[in-house]
């Protein structure tokens, strides 16, 4: 057997025993407004600056952390005419809602591009994920056949230019169809999860299907069952039949865009002074601390290089 075989078979193994993973790209871990009423801007930030970075100015003097801020606002003024409309600021807030995943993404990137040029074939893909199999001294397994079809008729999907390779933000749809507009690939997205899930084929998640691998304890189930059980109780299953059905499944699977918006209307209506319904440099650098904060007395992190 030789090592090209070995390795395509212990793809195949990982890929059987791989379930599907439903991201909850959340705005913020942080609570917006508290039990008592109180207002956190930590979740402000978090939306402004992107999860994980809303500490970003955090030790900056004000003039220091508002200079910045300007200087961010031109990337969020995507018209370049000199205010925030709330449809720039509703894209920016849903885009540094899924900026952590970015960095995993160009990771995918780099050991998937053969040839170092920026883009990823199909044949590069999915040499990278599913092995080499032509010249395998075997066929290839029927289940991992299908799993191989299923991702190239994503990647197609994915490939909105055509040209039988995915940019950047193609292969980020790609890989997280979610968070795609198109439908079609929120489909997919959802199909995913359910090929993963179901076990009896009847394309419906009962509670069982859903815990996955668990072997039921009845005397002392860990908290983390405890947690999900209660979840698809009270959360997922709508109807309270006792199973997700498509349309639960594709609540739960895909984001739930509810929180970018009110987000984007708080932010305006905290910094619209003249509330004209859109925002100025000048409005946003006068509510600093609603966007991204400043505390003098502690040198901390500095702003990404990116920024």
């Amino acid at each position: 057997m030789n090592i090209q075989l070995v390795y395509n078979l212990i793809i195949l193994m990982v890929l059987r025993n791989t379930r599907a993973k439903v991201e909850e790209h959340k705005i913020s871990d942080e609570e917006h407004f508290h039990k008592d009423g109180k207002h956190d801007t930590s979740y402000d930030h978090d939306a402004f600056l992107g999860k994980g970075h809303g500490h970003d100015f955090d030790g900056l003097e004000p003039q220091e952390a508002k200079r910045r801020l300007r200087e961010m606002l031109k990337k969020v003024d995507t018209d370049k005419d000199g205010f925030i409309s709330f449809e720039e600021l509703r894209d920016w807030v849903d885009k540094q809602r899924i900026s952590y995943m970015w960095e995993t993404l160009d990771t995918n990137i780099r050991q998937n591009d053969d040839d170092h040029d920026g883009l990823i074939t199909w044949i590069e893909y999915k040499h990278s994920q599913f092995g080499k199999w032509e010249d395998a001294e075997t066929e290839i397994d029927a289940k991992l056949q299908a799993r191989i079809n299923k991702s190239e008729k994503k990647f197609k999907l994915a490939d909105t230019n055509g040209d039988g390779k995915l940019s950047r933000d193609e292969f980020a749809f790609f890989r997280h169809p979610e968070e795609s507009r198109d439908e079609k690939l929120q489909d997919i997205a959802v199909d995913e999860v359910i090929d993963d899930m179901d076990q009896n084929g009847d394309r419906k998640i009962d509670q069982e299907e859903f815990l996955g691998q668990y072997v039921d304890d009845a005397n002392n189930p860990p908290d983390w069952v405890l947690e999900d059980r209660k979840h698809f109780r009270d959360k997922l299953d709508k109807n309270k039949n006792g199973m997700l059905e498509r349309e639960e499944m594709k609540a739960w699977v895909l984001p739930n865009r509810d929180d970018t918006l009110k987000e984007t209307k708080h932010l305006i209506a905290d910094a619209d002074d003249n509330e004209d319904g859109r925002l100025s440099f000048d409005e946003v650098v006068d509510h600093f601390q609603t966007f991204v904060g400043s505390t003098a007395t502690d040198h901390g992190q500095a702003l990404r290089d990116e920024l």
